[in-house]
């Protein structure tokens, strides 16, 4: 079987974080003796394999997984539904983080040496909230309006309508799965909650999204170079034009 580059990131990911699991562990005394010691395997083991799965996960997500290149057709618009496994995925890293330092700072006391820990597991912890707040909200949601643009992220609500909009997506430009796009009118663009607050700049959560990056990108660049098709968004004879035009994923 001939090994991709994104299956080649992974297993250079995984084999890194079992070696930096296993100094941390070794730096902090928490490393069992013996594989049998229940009070490790509670405390360390199991914490740390979720660490590490989680970890896997998110990679193979970010790198390695073909996302559909479809959109939900709803009344309100072409839906690209949340991906709720990144959430997911996200909660059991940083929840492995907070289950294997948190229970041994509590039970070794307050030193120089935990304390130099504590930011890193008071970051664990507003994790672990701000991702499951995530979850709930359906963060990653993207829909394609005739009037413009409406995202969910973790904290609030963006909307764009398509005027305010300068420069399309350039997908290959993208970091980690995000799609930017330029404003060129920001006193437009409706925010709720605590969202980015660039106004000549806004990421769309694709990362999040049940959607192939570049064929959200593509699609709407679409409605942006074709502004009589918008009034068609939302419906089926709409969709199959929006097909047509852009196919499947491209950059």
């Amino acid at each position: 079987m001939m090994l991709t580059r994104r299956t080649a990131l992974i297993v250079i990911g995984a084999a890194v974080g079992v070696l930096l699991l296993w100094v941390a562990t070794g730096e902090l005394g928490l490393r069992p003796r013996w594989p049998w010691d229940t009070h490790a395997l509670g405390t360390v083991l199991a914490p740390s394999a979720v660490i590490l799965a989680s970890s896997v996960l998110q990679l193979w997500l970010l790198l390695g997984w073909d996302r559909p290149s479809s959109l939900e057709t709803a009344g309100e618009g072409f839906v690209a539904p949340a991906a709720y496994v990144v959430g997911v995925a996200a909660v059991g890293l940083v929840t492995g983080v907070v289950l294997l330092g948190v229970p041994q700072w509590l039970a070794g006391g307050i030193n120089p040496i935990t304390l130099l820990y504590v930011p890193l597991y008071g970051a664990a912890v507003v994790g672990v909230a701000v991702w499951i707040t995530a979850i709930v909200r359906g963060a990653g949601r993207i829909v394609l309006r005739p009037d413009g643009l409406f995202w969910v992220d973790a904290l609030g609500d963006t909307f764009v309508p398509w005027d305010a909009i300068a420069a399309g997506p350039l997908p290959g430009a993208s970091r980690l799965g995000e799609v930017d796009l330029g404003i060129a009118r920001p006193d437009l663009v409706g925010r709720r909650g605590a969202t980015l607050r660039d106004p000549a700049r806004l990421r769309l959560p694709a990362h999040l999204a049940l959607v192939h990056r570049r064929f959200l990108a593509n699609a709407i660049n679409y409605y942006l170079w074709h502004p009589a098709e918008r009034a068609a968004i939302g419906t089926p004879a709409g969709y199959e034009r929006l097909l047509a035009a852009i196919g499947g994923p491209r950059s």
